[in-house]
């Protein structure tokens, strides 16, 4: 609280909210030094015993010319056009929270990122989302320090404001993480639902709150990703999830408000790219995002799918090679889409 705030409260008031912070001081002024954020700065200030009956003075604590921001985690939120389809998976997931900390693993599109996001806003959860596709360092779990006003301050991240408060985290794509972000996590994830684990912040050990939990989604065997350490795996509880396909791929595009003239040929062409990476066809894994980019954008320029997404497919392909594999492949689905049209006229 500050000074201000503490000023509206009664001597008596006052007095117990020092004594349950240790501070045995009668005086006003005395207690409000010790207590308020803006005189101590998330420091306690030690306060003399009086041995005169006048006002103790307050003892200056050091001051290294840096203060701490601690961020506020944002509610989680779930943006989904239509009503959220949960997958089956989806009940594992919230038992598996009331337990400890969670890993998704799955391909991408499969909704890892998306049932985290849901299942917090469920729960009225504060949600801090850390994406380590570009190299994710401890310092971004951490903070970092900068220099605002002439004076250093030590920024806290988002995830350690989230450990320190008990609220939760999510980290996306963890396997592409720096190996010095896996190790801080190894060191703080060991105790979820007790007491006893900690964070270094600013230099200072801080509590990781009982209820705070991590979850982890992460894509394995794709190109530039990373091995997990094995000790860090086995704090999380591991769900492997599915691709989404046939009736529940289908349940996800209408969820989006994909265009019904578009769902055959969205939920056929995902299905057998997929199918067609898990035989070793291609090395491309097309995400059910890229079907979902290319409904809104025909929707918008009232150009063909098919079109839009075998362009949207093909410029996330860098090697030629590769490219015309799966510009081959997709020609070939849309010629068995429409034989097996034909075939049940």
């Amino acid at each position: 609280m500050k000074a201000d705030e503490l000023r509206k409260l009664s001597i008596l008031e006052l007095r117990e909210l020092g004594a349950s912070s240790g501070i045995k001081s009668k005086f006003k002024e005395s207690i409000i030094m010790a207590l308020a954020d803006d005189y101590r700065e998330g420091e306690p200030v030690a306060v003399e015993p009086s041995t005169n009956g006048s006002a103790p003075a307050p003892v200056p604590q050091p001051d290294n010319g840096e203060s701490t921001i601690w961020p506020e985690v944002p509610l989680a939120s779930c943006d989904v056009n239509g009503s959220y389809v949960e997958p089956p998976w989806y009940k594992e997931l919230k038992a598996a929270v009331t337990m400890g900390h969670v890993e998704l693993m799955g391909p991408a599109g499969s909704g890892k990122t998306l049932a985290v996001h849901h299942l917090a806003e469920a729960l009225g959860k504060k949600l801090a989302v850390v994406t380590a596709d570009g190299g994710l360092r401890k310092r971004d779990l951490v903070g970092t320090r900068e220099l605002i006003g002439g004076r250093t301050t030590f920024q806290v991240s988002e995830f350690a404001s989230a450990a320190k408060a008990g609220d939760w985290a999510l980290i996306d794509e963890a396997n592409m993480a720096e190996a010095d972000a896996l190790g801080f996590l190894n060191g703080m994830l060991d105790r979820p639902g007790t007491k006893g684990s900690t964070i270094n912040v600013a230099g200072k050990a801080i509590d990781v709150h009982p209820d705070f939990r991590c979850f982890l989604t992460r894509n394995p065997g794709y190109r530039g990703t990373k091995l997990m350490n094995e000790a860090l795996r086995d704090r999380f509880w591991s769900i492997e999830v599915p691709p989404l396909s046939g009736d529940a791929l289908r349940l996800m595009f209408k969820a989006h408000s994909v265009k019904a003239s578009y769902l055959d040929e969205a939920v056929f062409m995902v299905d057998r790219l997929y199918h067609a990476w898990e035989q070793n066809k291609i090395i491309y894994q097309i995400s059910p995002r890229r079907a979902l980019a290319a409904a809104a954008m025909a929707a918008i320029t009232k150009g063909s799918f098919r079109d839009i997404v075998g362009r949207s497919v093909l410029t996330k392909i860098d090697s030629k090679h590769d490219r015309d594999a799966v510009e081959q492949l997709i020609k070939t689905i849309w010629q068995a889409l429409d034989f097996s049209k034909r075939k049940n006229k």
